[in-house]
């Protein structure tokens, strides 16, 4: 037992109680001034630009993705192996889109469009949009038991830590192989699983948002100007929350693959970061959102018309699941460039970790 701590048993019972107090309202004052001292916003009171004006020396969009392709380019094996891995897991472990479900999505699109006034274009599209939500948002994985879908989002978090410690690994020079980087980064799984559950209590005021846009939509209250702009603008800002929430979160969970690292603490550091320059940070998030969507454009919407055409004219190959395939194939790579993405996205903002003004 410590001197000090001897010395406070020794005293009285009512002036311990005054001591812990006070030593717990000191340390209180410094968490709370080591707050005010990183983050120059105050509540309630105008914050200039020289106060929180912060550098971000960043490559072009272009230039920062083609970077990111040329590391996975040049380590191909290594994460098209590591997407492989993950899409036949997911097919095996935790199920996927099953054929029956997808000809059941197209049929109630084809019954919506019975009289042929969207056209062909639309009712693919409409088919590719269905079957993109379904499997981002895990209804795909309807007829799974919740046990499967679970393993679902952890392969999906095992992957995102697989890809980090491989990417570590390569910038650092070495020359990790794919069985390295499985058995080596699941460490922080349990922080990774923390901050999933955080970042799904962050999209609540989004999805709030859109339930209730729905619901006025389905009532006829939009027919009105005037509430179609109250409800408009109140789910827009209830979006702009969740996102300005959200874009530390997704960097929190590469510094939360760091040694040692707690969730709340990577979710501190994070917020440190991006304090200044957040809007600059969410758009080079977007941006990887968006060529995502463009790529699951380019591959999903020709294997639609082209699984349509081959069981149109064999019949025989209906039971084939060539596009729920897909979509589990376009998955695993999402989560395996998206994690690549963010990572060297990070390595790029801390290279130029300056404090605010």
């Amino acid at each position: 037992m410590s001197k000090k701590r001897e010395e406070n048993l020794n005293k009285p019972w009512h002036k311990r109680i005054v001591s812990g107090i006070k030593n717990k309202w000191n340390k209180l004052k410094k968490r709370r001034d080591d707050y005010l001292k990183r983050r120059p916003h105050r509540s309630f009171r105008r914050t200039r630009r020289r106060d929180y004006k912060r550098s971000l020396k960043l490559p072009g969009y272009w230039s920062l993705t083609v970077q990111i392709l040329m590391i996975i380019k040049k380590n191909k094996r290594l994460f098209i192996g590591l997407a492989l891995l993950y899409g036949l897991l997911t097919i095996l472990l935790s199920s996927m889109m099953s054929q029956d479900t997808y000809d059941e999505l197209k049929e109630l699109i084809d019954s919506a469009n019975e009289d042929g006034a969207y056209g062909a274009l639309a009712v693919n599209l409409s088919l590719f949009w269905g079957v993109f939500t379904s499997q981002l948002s895990g209804a795909s994985f309807g007829e799974a038991g919740s046990s499967q879908q679970i393993f679902g989002v952890l392969f999906g978090l095992y992957t995102w830590l697989a890809v980090i410690w491989l990417l570590r690994s390569i910038m650092s020079g070495k020359k990790p192989r794919l069985r390295d980087g499985l058995y080596g980064s699941g460490g922080p799984v349990l922080s990774m699983v923390a901050l999933a559950l955080i970042l799904l209590v962050q999209m609540i005021p989004a999805a709030v948002a859109l339930i209730v846009y729905a619901a006025a939509d389905v009532s006829g209250l939009l027919d009105q100007t005037a509430v179609l702009m109250l409800f408009g603008g109140g789910a827009i800002l209830l979006g702009v929350l969740s996102l300005y929430w959200m874009t530390s979160t997704v960097i929190a969970m590469v510094v939360a693959t760091l040694p040692g690292m707690y969730p709340m603490q990577a979710i501190k550091i994070a917020g440190d970061l991006a304090i200044g320059r957040r809007v600059r940070i969410l758009l080079r998030l977007l941006w990887s959102v968006v060529l995502l969507f463009i790529f699951w454009l380019v591959i999903l919407l020709p294997v639609i018309l082209l699984d349509g055409a081959l069981k149109s004219a064999i019949p025989d190959l209906s039971w084939l699941p060539l596009v729920p395939i897909t979509a589990i194939i376009l998955m695993a790579w999402s989560v395996v460039f998206e994690a690549a993405y963010v990572y060297v996205f990070y390595r790029r903002i801390i290279d130029d970790d300056s404090a605010p003004a």
